[in-house]
């Protein structure tokens, strides 16, 4: 992470490739989707903020993902399916 870089802009980039893999929805419509509110989650996506355990739970109950694979982006563990959105 560089001085210019949001603190969790690892985590933001792999909310965005959980987001264009599983759809082809903008933010807004997304975050709508999953029960989020639209600045919230670009919020979590540009890495400015962290996703809170309970909507990351959101995201891992329906797209096969674990906690891990977004905080940390360790995939073990994870859906066929979502293995190729990374």
């Amino acid at each position: 992470m560089t001085a210019d870089e949001p603190e969790y802009a690892e985590i933001g980039a792999r909310l965005k490739a959980i987001r264009c893999g599983f759809s082809d929805l903008k933010q807004a419509a997304w975050a709508e989707k999953h029960g989020f509110r639209q600045t919230q989650y670009n919020n979590w996506e540009k890495g400015v903020r962290r996703i809170p355990v309970e909507a990351a739970e959101v995201l891992c109950d329906r797209y096969g993902l674990t906690l891990d694979a977004i905080y940390r982006g360790r995939m073990d563990g994870i859906s066929q399916q979502a293995l190729k959105v990374f």
